[in-house]
């Protein structure tokens, strides 16, 4: 099929982009002009498998690796082994040269205005709960399940969880409390922070009996943790109390496999499949989606569904679109949108 393109982007964007830029390293460093296009670095990677991730590698700045390990060490599918030897964190890479005072997140709900949070709280926050999870007895591979709407609470938790090198997954309040169990009792999670409202449509529902149900069906469990109301909660643990500290984020390094989250499957032909997604591999897309020039905004329409909103994704809820650009005025500082309902926009 031949045709004109739809659309192209302008020439001067193209010349900025991160894609173009990595192109221009790409050709001093192996010495080969690589600027011709997307086909001509698609090729590359193609060729040259270890050339091509390894430079990716090193253009995003990640940590040090063992340079005489290729980039990818075992071909077979399944049971590939990419970057062995090399050690990173979702949370360390997160963080890394974020300005204390700049936005991290705003978040943009039916009921409340917009607020935002900076990377100095928000780095507050997560090292605050990733000390009390460590309190809690949450070790390196432990479960971390979370039965939240899309929020900076996820943000915060998910963070905090995979700082410690524990597993997340994460289960949005628009799904029964017997569709999260169907999912998180594969799991065997060691700490389940959750919700007991949650409002959708411009409709509050109550997820109080919901919670009992997965409390009870999750015998794992060291502790609950309760964002809004822990008090009607028996013996669960608030979010003020784990998230007022101020301890110092020490994000471990894991292997580049290592486990990062577990999505889910819809489970509409049987129970809901585990998907896991380490460490490296979430870190590269994540990099390599990133919006190249500071202050950029990325917005995400989407709740949580399977996953938590890791901060280049957003969180929250709107029943109406937001003007983005009224939410985060100028372009001094990288944010990141929080917006919608579960039933406000399509589900897909």
């Amino acid at each position: 099929m031949t045709g004109q393109p739809l659309w192209a982007p302008p020439p001067a964007e193209t010349e900025q982009a991160r894609i173009t830029e990595f192109a221009r390293y790409a050709s001093i460093r192996t010495g080969h002009d690589l600027t011709g296009g997307y086909r001509t670095l698609w090729e590359w990677s193609v060729r040259d498998i270890d050339g091509f991730w390894s430079a990716v590698w090193d253009y995003f700045g990640l940590p040090a690796r063992p340079r005489e390990q290729p980039a990818l060490a075992t071909e077979a599918m399944p049971g590939s082994v990419w970057f062995p030897g090399s050690q990173l964190n979702y949370a360390a890479e997160v963080f890394r040269g974020r300005d204390d005072a700049g936005t991290a997140v705003v978040a943009v709900t039916e009921d409340s205005a917009p607020v935002e949070v900076s990377w100095g709280e928000l780095r507050r926050q997560v090292a605050s709960v990733a000390a009390s999870l460590t309190e809690l007895g949450v070790a390196p591979g432990d479960r971390v399940v979370g039965y939240l709407p899309n929020s900076v609470e996820a943000i915060v938790a998910f963070l905090a969880t995979v700082s410690l090198g524990a597993v997340w997954a994460v289960c949005g309040t628009d799904y029964t409390g017997s569709a999260a169990q169907a999912r998180f009792a594969q799991l065997e999670p060691t700490v389940l922070i959750t919700d007991t409202r949650a409002v959708h449509g411009g409709r509050p529902v109550d997820r109080g009996a919901d919670v009992a149900a997965l409390r009870a069906a999750l015998p794992t469990l060291a502790a609950t943790v309760v964002i809004d109301d822990a008090a009607s909660v028996p013996g669960a643990l608030s979010w003020s109390s784990v998230t007022s500290g101020h301890a110092e984020l020490a994000p471990a390094r894991v292997p580049f496999d290592h486990p990062l989250w577990v999505l889910f499957s819809s489970g509409t032909t049987g129970r809901p499949k585990g998907i896991v997604h380490g460490h490296g591999g979430v870190v590269l897309e994540a990099l390599s989606k990133a919006p190249r020039r500071p202050g950029s905004v990325s917005a995400d329409c989407s709740g949580p569904r399977e996953r938590c909103g890791p901060p280049r994704d957003g969180s929250g809820s709107s029943t109406s679109p937001p003007a983005f650009a009224d939410l985060v005025p100028g372009e001094a500082h990288t944010s990141l949108i929080c917006t919608r309902s579960p039933h406000s926009f399509d589900q897909s």
